[in-house]
């Protein structure tokens, strides 16, 4: 994977928090502002499917999530009109 460098400027907090979890991982700043950033996502498309399936439950005529796509996409496509907004 080609890399990309990226200039960030930290205020003091934020540099004692890098150096900390840097000294506690063991990896360089690098590595752990990766691994800050792959934390970040991870929860950010947790809670974006999480939110997606308040969605899908909040629908009319869906009584639970079921297992394949397909049958949800049969659910659904009999009920566009009750789709949340």
């Amino acid at each position: 994977m080609k890399e990309q460098r990226l200039e960030v400027r930290l205020d003091e907090e934020h540099a004692r928090k890098i150096a900390e979890l840097r000294e506690a991982y063991g990896t360089t700043a690098s590595d752990t502002v990766r691994k800050a950033i792959d934390s970040a996502h991870a929860e950010w498309v947790e809670q974006t499917r999480r939110e997606a399936l308040e969605r899908i439950l909040a629908c009319e005529g869906i009584d639970d999530v079921p297992e394949d796509m397909d049958t949800l996409k049969r659910q659904l496509g009999r009920h566009p009109d009750r789709l949340p907004q």
